[in-house]
């Protein structure tokens, strides 16, 4: 059995139910602090619904669920999100504000990285010269340096998640949640973005990230475990030549693919002719 202590993420059992649905089925994992590890799977097969209950806006029917040696249900949840980095698609949605989910997007750049510190949708509290400041570095290191005033909502797509990147480092988090961070990317703020979360992973004291995507391509190099995802359940998990091959993925994504490995990155093809089982 692994040590607690070593252990940024716990899963044991996890189920979450909504009425009579069933969206997660009995979950377990470890994911390692300062590890890289990756879900992988198709959409609506409960990715987000596990971030969702890592971060504490979802609580699980059963099951338990351990973040950075604290018990989900048994701590002061908004002590442990300060720990915790989020970072999903979606700029400014009032349906859901969530730490990482949602900034105001008519704020400068500068501001909304620091609206980090607060936890906040805008920039409702002063930050201090010393956190302006570090927001600035944080944004040149995510190669945003000459967008420092511009506003947050006129940045290309690819830009603001890059943004966001920043704002979920305010506060050195232990564990850094990408919920689909390249999603509507074109190629090349696709590769933009995953240079830098490449370039986070080989800081030495980088935090434990965990990517949730339904890409293989996405995945770093450096990612030492793979969840793949269906239904609501882990149905493999290992080092990711080991999960990471045509049969599982077909079985996962319900269609026939072929996997090919490249400059440490997988790649996924499908043939023509699997799109006459498809329509």
């Amino acid at each position: 059995m692994t040590d607690a202590s070593v252990l940024a993420i716990d899963c044991d059992g996890l189920v979450v139910k909504r009425g009579t649905t069933t969206i997660l089925d009995g979950l377990n994992c470890q994911i390692k602090r300062g590890q890289c590890a990756a879900i992988l799977g198709p959409n609506g097969c409960g990715k987000t619904t596990f971030t969702r209950c890592l971060t504490g806006t979802m609580f699980a029917t059963q099951g338990r669920l351990t973040v950075l040696d604290q018990t989900i249900g048994q701590t002061n949840i908004l002590a442990l999100r300060r720990r915790i980095g989020l970072v999903n698609p979606t700029t400014d949605n009032g349906f859901a504000h969530v730490t990482g989910a949602v900034v105001d997007a008519a704020l400068s750049t500068t501001q909304a990285v620091c609206t980090g510190y607060f936890a906040s949708v805008g920039l409702y509290e002063k930050p201090t010269r010393e956190q302006t400041e570090h927001a600035k570095q944080l944004l040149q290191s995510v190669g945003l340096g000459h967008r420092l005033d511009h506003t947050l909502g006129k940045l290309s797509t690819g830009e603001q998640r890059r943004a966001l990147i920043a704002r979920a480092l305010v506060h050195k988090p232990e564990l850094l949640i990408l919920d689909e961070p390249t999603a509507g990317l074109d190629l090349r703020a696709r590769e933009q973005v995953l240079a830098t979360i490449e370039q986070l992973l080989r800081q030495t004291d980088a935090p434990a990230l965990l990517m949730i995507t339904h890409h293989v391509e996405e995945l770093s190099p450096q990612t030492s475990q793979v969840l793949l995802m269906k239904e609501g359940k882990f149905v493999a998990a290992g080092e990711p030549g080991q999960v990471i091959n045509p049969e599982m993925l077909s079985e996962v994504y319900g269609c026939k693919v072929y996997v090919k490995k490249s400059n440490g990155r997988f790649w996924l093809e499908v043939l023509p002719e699997a799109w006459l089982d498809l329509v």
